[in-house]
């Protein structure tokens, strides 16, 4: 008797729409797979696709996504652009892309459509290596955005030298001492030491009692981590203790640490530099435009997808990591030092 096209792809390790690509030599399936599937289909009898009906539907391609849009009002929100372009990744490469929204901090597995491989692969973001995410390795192929475990394939960006940009044109504006406020992470880390380098580039600084770190991530730490350094780095000072600009590990938290700034008796730019990172507008932001850095974040979700097919084609090969460039927007946040 011959067995449905699911358990040919449960034999086969595959997922259903990788089984049905392997039986009609489409695109993206390794030789090996290949071999195996046909192997398999003639062993248990299952249809070739010279004998199945000719109304037979055909199976589409699908990678799933795990990217949390709930909160953002504007199709311009930083999660919203990241799904846009996966969804102009899937389409190049002929797939379907639905998008399961889970928050992670209180679900742990992988969707339903993820463990019972009724996809080809799946795709999601990590913040930081401390967040929490599903078991991996996947039951199907899985790509990460910007993060991701050991032996991961991963899509990021130039987080070194994007924030080298920044401290090499903090330096052209005359700014000598500067401060840092971010997270105890890797990404946040790579931004941190690239400000460092730009800096030092030119005989500025940012010293490690300027460098203010938290381990979650919030407003309030952000607010708490901006009393610190207005207690300690003399803000505003153009002498040689002084610091004249400060970099915020992202645009989201740089708005906050501007508001709290503005509630502390301080203006920015007039009193003090602030410079961001993502060129993504917090929709309460009020400010003037921000000195940030672009995250080509719909290039990164195509990218993504494409990884994720070529890693189908290439199942053997070891782990990629394709880091995309973000550069320098220069606002009206961080101005020369007079």
């Amino acid at each position: 008797m011959a067995i449905s096209g699911r358990r040919l792809a449960q034999l086969a390790g595959v997922s259903p729409a990788t089984a049905w690509r392997a039986l009609h030599g489409q695109y993206g399936v390794s030789e090996e797979i290949q071999r195996k599937v046909l192997a398999l289909a003639r062993k248990h009898q299952f249809p070739l696709p010279a004998m199945r009906a000719p109304e037979t539907p055909n199976l589409l391609n699908v990678c799933a996504s795990c990217i949390n849009i709930q909160g953002e009002v504007s199709t311009q929100g930083f999660n919203h652009r990241l799904l846009t372009g996966l969804q102009q990744g899937a389409a190049t490469c002929g797939a379907e892309s639905p998008n399961y929204q889970m928050n992670w901090v209180h679900e742990a597995n992988w969707p339903l459509a993820v463990t019972r491989m009724e996809v080809d692969g799946v795709i999601l973001p990590l913040g930081n290596e401390f967040g929490r995410h599903p078991l991996f390795p996947a039951p199907v192929p899985a790509v990460f955005i910007f993060n991701g475990p050991a032996g991961a394939d991963v899509v990021t960006v130039a987080n070194f030298d994007a924030s080298l940009a920044i401290g090499r044109h903090l330096t052209e504006l005359g700014h000598r001492r500067v401060a840092y406020i971010g997270f105890k992470t890797n990404l946040s880390v790579e931004r941190l030491y690239g400000l460092r380098a730009g800096l030092e580039s030119a005989d500025a600084s940012l010293p490690p009692e300027n460098t203010f770190l938290c381990t979650h991530a919030g407003p309030n730490e952000f607010r708490v981590l901006t009393d610190k350094f207005l207690e300690t780095a003399r803000p505003g000072d153009t002498g040689p203790h002084g610091v004249t600009a400060l970099m915020v590990y992202n645009d989201i938290f740089a708005a906050v640490v501007i508001q709290r700034l503005r509630e502390r008796g301080l203006r920015v730019p007039e009193d003090i530099s602030v410079v961001g990172f993502d060129n993504v507008r917090p929709p309460e932001y009020d400010g003037p435009a921000l000195t940030t850095v672009t995250m080509p974040l719909e290039e990164i979700g195509a990218e993504a997808v494409r990884l994720l097919y070529w890693r189908l084609a290439h199942p053997d090969a070891p782990p990629r990591k394709l880091v995309l460039a973000a550069p320098l927007v220069p606002g009206e946040t961080a101005r020369a030092v007079s």
